[in-house]
């Protein structure tokens, strides 16, 4: 039998084969996508256990088991390096909807722009789900602090910039950008910066023993703590007054800008993942949405819900916030 003439039998009988095999992977994934979840699901925060971001992925996994009929959604926490550590993990694990990163805009919109050497690249690398709540922070100080308001901070910290320093949850966290950036508005760049590993229970602590002068953090953590008296607030950085503190001035309203470095939280899963475990996990998330009672539980904790978005609306947002974040770290001048 000629060369040409084995060549031809074979690709007679191996082509079928080819296309069978690509139609039962067709039909394994459809499968999968249909049987979703057949295992506890992992949402992944790459902060601390009692940030802001734990508290709320743990309620975002309640939400979803729920909507899931019962199914098991366990938190893991794997902080450090700004949430970059916890979203690598992500990055690297099975496209396969079981391991999601429930984080800030941290991880996705700031990490490109603080460290050259990024591991991972968000755009690239993560698929959006959803966007669930908004993050407004607190400007806080020590309770028996014998500072007034932002103002009288102001002065004291310009006038002797060495005797007074900030404390975040980690270079190019979200703290850490905001509190430079107030440092900045009030005349004093070069501000003593304290990052901590601990995340907020570290810092705070820090803060009401009077070695930290001052911090930023969600109502969710510093508000049990202003009202037991061990913190006092300032101002609140958002664009209007937030109902867990109506008596508290926006950074804006003291200042006469529009300064306003609110976050906020969302879910992502690694890239590859099947599109219709996006569109189950989008649409259980959105779940809550419904639920009045959660809706009014995070406005308690002073982190309202974003608006309702559909999976391109999320997407949509989640690029405009990348160019907003690059303006405020190229401000912040914020190095690794």
């Amino acid at each position: 039998m000629s060369c040409s003439r084995r060549n031809f039998i074979r690709a007679l009988t191996v082509a079928p084969l080819a296309g069978s095999a690509v139609f039962l992977t067709s039909r394994a994934s459809a499968a999968s996508s249909r049987e979703y979840p057949a295992q506890p699901i992992k949402f992944v925060v790459p902060f601390s256990p009692g940030s802001s971001t734990d508290i709320a992925g743990r309620q975002w996994a309640e939400v979803v088991g729920k909507a899931f009929n019962g199914a098991n959604v366990i938190v893991e926490n794997r902080a450090g390096a700004g949430g970059t550590i916890g979203a690598l993990s992500v990055v690297r694990a099975p496209a396969d909807g079981y391991t999601l990163l429930y984080s800030t805009a941290t991880t996705w919109a700031i990490a490109p722009f603080i460290y050259p050497d990024l591991a991972y690249q968000p755009k690239r690398d993560l698929v959006p789900i959803a966007v669930t709540t908004s993050v407004p922070v607190f400007l806080v100080v020590a309770g028996d602090s014998d500072i007034k308001d932002f103002k009288d901070l102001a002065a004291r910290v310009k006038a002797r910039p060495d005797q007074y320093n900030y404390g975040s949850n980690g270079v190019g966290a979200h703290s850490h950008i905001t509190c430079q950036l107030l440092a900045n508005r009030m005349g004093a760049p070069g501000l003593l910066h304290v990052p901590f590993k601990q995340g907020s229970q570290g810092v705070m602590s820090e803060v009401i023993a009077g070695r930290l002068t001052f911090a930023v953090d969600a109502w969710s953590v510093v508000g049990p703590l202003i009202q037991s008296g061990r913190l006092k607030v300032l101002a609140a950085i958002s664009k209007s007054r937030l109902a867990v503190a109506p008596d508290t001035p926006t950074i804006a309203e003291i200042l006469g800008t529009d300064f306003d470095t609110m976050t906020w939280s969302g879910l992502w899963a690694p890239k590859g993942t099947d599109p219709q475990i996006i569109k189950k996990m989008h649409d259980a998330v959105m779940a809550g949405f419904d639920d009045e009672a959660l809706v009014k539980q995070y406005e308690r904790q002073g982190t309202p819900l974003m608006p309702r978005m559909s999976l391109e609306e999320v997407n949509r947002f989640m690029d405009s916030e990348v160019d907003r974040w690059r303006m405020f770290v190229a401000e912040a001048n914020i190095q690794p």
